[in-house]
């Protein structure tokens, strides 16, 4: 590619999809956070454990609820996204399907990053494209790229550190193809319309 294809004034959140208070997929969650950074991007985690969403369907006044708003709206004010489900039983998490049944027009014609952590050597790769069928059919565009983190509990050290630095070229890697659609989806739904 000729020049870089980051742009600054790309919103790129990453939405963090395990509840669990043991998990390993928060550190991966903040360095795809890191590295939407160092690609120029503005973006935030969403942490599905911290917003605790009402479970959706359960009562018509979930859709009102503030945390359901402040996710719905950073969505909607994103460029891309990019998810993080670890797999749970050969499947993405439930907290991240109960996320993305909030969502509806938020999503629609903007590419999708999607990843998937596991303790095995698929790295989530059954969670990613069950999820990226799910985006589909919100009418938004999961793209090609995806970071598996495989075999999780060695992704760090002890102390915190990255012990897997390869992770870094695999996240680079997808979030340069994630900013290519972006960029040219963004453009489309100004100029054609969503």
């Amino acid at each position: 590619m000729a020049g870089s294809i980051a742009t600054p004034d790309l919103f790129v959140p990453v939405v963090l999809g395990s509840v669990r208070s043991n998990r390993r997929s928060h550190r991966p969650a903040l360095l795809l956070e890191e590295r939407a950074k160092a690609a120029g991007h503005r973006t935030e985690l969403i942490d599905l454990r911290a917003l605790n969403l009402p479970l959706h369907g359960q009562d018509d006044a979930n859709g009102r609820h503030p945390s359901v708003v402040a996710f719905k709206e950073t969505i909607a004010r994103a460029d891309a996204v990019v998810w993080l489900s670890p797999e749970y039983n050969h499947a993405y998490t439930a907290a991240t399907k109960n996320a993305i049944d909030y969502l509806g027009r938020e999503l629609a014609r903007k590419p999708v990053a999607v990843c998937g952590l596991s303790s095995g050597s698929l790295g989530g790769a059954r969670a990613v494209e069950q999820l990226k069928l799910v985006f589909v059919e919100l009418r938004a565009v999961p793209i090609r790229e995806s970071v598996y983190f495989s075999e999780a509990e060695s992704i760090f050290d002890s102390a915190g550190q990255l012990a897997r630095h390869e992770f870094v070229e695999r996240i680079d890697r997808m979030l340069d193809d994630l900013t290519w659609f972006a960029r040219a989806l963004r453009w489309g739904r100004a100029e054609l319309g969503s």
